[in-house]
């Protein structure tokens, strides 16, 4: 309508090229990522899909001492303890775990 006054009869085609969805629905990636970020949930998405997504690690990160933490409905938050080194660098499949909706995973700094 804003581009009638322009050109007669318009036809627009809209695309989307990113979406992320609402809070629940997201995966959300912090610290030590190469670009820590918010992913839109994936149907069987694991954690390596989602390391994909925001570029692995950086040099600074410390994989192993990663923490997923998920909140369960109402309940209490849960915390599970992360391997992404062994992940991603030593190919240790048994690492790699699904992730659920909702889920954030903190990737802290290393110890010098």
């Amino acid at each position: 309508a804003a581009l009638q006054e322009y050109i007669q009869n318009p036809k627009v085609t809209v695309i989307v090229t990113n979406f992320v969805g609402p809070y629940d629905r997201q995966i959300r990636v912090v610290g030590e990522a190469t670009r820590p970020q918010a992913i839109p949930f994936r149907r069987n998405m694991t954690v390596l899909d989602v390391m994909i997504q925001v570029g692995g690690l950086t040099q600074f990160a410390s994989g192993n001492r990663a923490v997923l933490t998920r909140t369960a409905g109402a309940g209490p938050q849960k915390r599970y303890h992360l391997r992404l080194d062994d992940l991603l660098n030593n190919g240790d499949t048994k690492a790699n775990a699904y992730v659920r909706p909702g889920d954030v995973i903190v990737i802290p700094q290393t110890y010098f």
